[in-house]
């Protein structure tokens, strides 16, 4: 019961029930069993990193070649925190290099399910390195880019990306014709993930702002934002960025505005339209 507790709710994807449907019909679960394995290997690995660095965890979804972990840590975790846990995953897959040597030295396994629990096993790695939003690429592309950029410009760049390098291996697989049935399937299931994801992208930036309003960490770095006077709230909230707590300087003011009172009274006095200059102290 206390490990059942400890575990987040594992929840299956269509794609993974698909995939399980077309192995029984081919006589192929074997192959099924191997990569359903180094999935939850590899989702093992960003569930062990994210309870040690103690984030809340909501699920864990399983699709074909990967898996989602969703938590309640959105966007405002330290980018360090957030690196370590989205390669955590692919790192698993050394561990599990290895360990089919072990299973090789001791003939556990056929010649042939153990060529292929190799191929399958740097074939997902390699995969979900990919930028490719919500692969573990992307996560890793949205957080080298908001080192740079304010979250709700690296999100939008992490997308685009995403989009048009998915759109680039699709075309250069058709012209190759080196492209299967299946593997056109998992592209088309990506490339909505990403079409979805685009068209909540205001929905993710006011759920980081939220996440940043309700939940306070100590030891951030300070950021300053130098904006006009009538600079709207949720335009002077589109320079926040991750890991930095912010200080807004106002032209032609003497008065400094800090994200607290910016975030309240936005959310919590519900002054949309208000500007920087609206701001008063809580």
């Amino acid at each position: 019961m206390m490990l059942r507790n400890q575990l987040p709710p594992l929840v299956i994807h269509p794609t993974l029930w698909f995939s399980l449907t077309v192995s029984l019909l081919t006589g192929t679960i074997m192959e099924f069993i191997i990569i359903f394995s180094i999935v939850c290997i590899h989702e093992s690995g960003h569930f062990v990193a994210a309870k040690f660095y103690k984030w809340k965890i909501r699920k864990v979804m399983l699709w074909m070649f990967g898996g989602v972990m969703e938590t309640d840590e959105y966007a405002n975790r330290p980018l360090h925190e957030e690196m370590v846990i989205t390669l955590a995953g692919p790192f698993q897959h050394i561990g599990i290099f290895f360990l089919l040597q072990w299973i090789e030295q001791h003939a556990l396994l056929s010649d042939s399910l153990l060529s292929l629990a190799y191929q399958y096993n740097w074939t997902i790695c390699f995969f979900n390195l990919l930028p490719i939003f919500p692969l573990d690429g992307g996560k890793i592309l949205l957080t080298i880019l908001s080192f740079q950029y304010p979250f709700r410009k690296a999100h939008s760049m992490t997308i685009i990306t995403s989009i048009m390098f998915c759109l680039f291996l699709v075309a250069f697989m058709l012209y190759e014709q080196t492209v299967a049935f299946s593997t056109l399937l998992l592209f088309a299931f990506i490339l909505w993930e990403n079409r979805l994801e685009w068209k909540q992208r205001f929905y993710v930036f006011i759920r980081f702002l939220l996440n940043r309003q309700q939940t306070k960490y100590a030891k951030q770095k300070k950021r300053p934002i130098i904006v006009p006077t009538q600079t709207k709230l949720i335009d002077l909230f589109s320079q926040f960025h991750r890991g930095y707590h912010h200080e807004i300087y106002v032209q032609n003011s003497l008065r400094v505005r800090n994200e607290e009172q910016c975030l309240y009274t936005y959310f919590i006095l519900k002054k949309y339209l208000a500007t920087v200059e609206d701001v008063r102290e809580n």
